[in-house]
């Protein structure tokens, strides 16, 4: 048996959650009647199942020891000396907010319904991949995260991709003061949208934000639909809509709505803010060690 101890954290497919709860009898009928609307899930958990079968055989064959999982329950991740992820990005920003310095290995499951930003390759791949791990051949990228606070107060400083501060309701807009500097905006949005430069990729660019390299220690901005902030006199649009900032700057939110939320690096973690509540964002927090070809894979 090899002397390597590996973490494997497999996602659950939304066809198998679907079919776990109330929706299973309408999973089923709409895949008996071959419903178009449920061919590409039914087509990602076949991919997903046939990869971690891969994985899996990859593994027993090498005789590396690997815990396979869902979630971190019981476990210490910095424990072992790897941890692999089966799944698409959204398994990588799970595991991430659990993990401190042990690398990373992102296999991408399901290649034809899955971006995988951050992976390495998929299951076919695997035994390559594998090798270079092994062989110290593979690069093994720094992903400096973001720490975030409210009133002073340390929130998460593991948030690998975003966050998004907005309204509780998505058809509320969302009220607040934002300050770069010394400058600062009353505004009215459906939402700002704060992202590493790893997270540069994903919803901040959808909105119209810039991708950056991945190894950069600054942050962007990109407030969401912005609407005039005064009355019927005064209908100009706000002025910082987008932009970069680094540790050197002060970027902080003063919350304006009744009930608004964090949603930092999608449902993975959701922060409650009041109002008057101030949210401070920096860059440059404990890196995730990631092996992978991100350059190759920024759009």
């Amino acid at each position: 048996m090899s002397d390597l101890n590996v973490l494997v954290i497999h996602r659950m497919t939304s066809y198998q959650q679907m079919l776990s709860g109330e929706s299973r009898a309408t999973v089923e009928a709409l895949r008996e009647q071959h419903d178009p609307l449920i061919q590409r899930m039914v087509l990602a958990d076949s991919t997903h199942s046939l990869s971690m079968e891969k994985i899996h055989n990859e593994l027993e064959k090498r005789h590396i020891n690997a815990i396979w999982r869902h979630d971190f329950s019981g476990l210490i991740p910095d424990s072992f000396d790897l941890v692999i992820t089966v799944g698409g990005d959204g398994t990588v920003l799970h595991a991430s907010h659990a993990i401190g310095k042990v690398p990373v290995l992102s296999i991408n499951s399901s290649p034809e319904t899955s971006t995988g930003y951050f992976s390495s390759g998929d299951a076919t791949e695997f035994p390559r991949i594998l090798d270079a791990v092994l062989d110290n051949t593979l690069k093994l990228q720094q992903l400096f995260r973001m720490e975030v606070t409210v009133n002073g107060e340390v929130v998460n400083n593991r948030v690998l991709n975003d966050v998004l501060f907005c309204n509780d309701c998505p058809a509320m807009t969302t009220r607040y003061h934002l300050s770069l500097n010394a400058r600062w905006e009353h505004q009215i949005s459906s939402g700002v949208w704060v992202s590493t430069a790893a997270g540069s990729t994903a919803a901040v660019k959808a909105a119209g934000g810039v991708p950056m390299d991945p190894g950069m220690t600054t942050l962007q901005y990109v407030v969401r639909e912005p609407c005039p902030g005064g009355g019927r006199d005064e209908m100009a649009l706000p002025t910082l809509i987008s932009g970069l900032f680094g540790r050197e700057d002060s970027f902080a939110i003063r919350s304006k709505s009744l009930s608004a939320t964090l949603f930092i690096d999608g449902p993975h973690v959701v922060v409650p803010v009041k109002y008057g509540d101030i949210i401070t964002f920096c860059g440059g927090a404990a890196p995730l060690f990631l092996y992978g070809k991100l350059d190759e894979n920024k759009t």
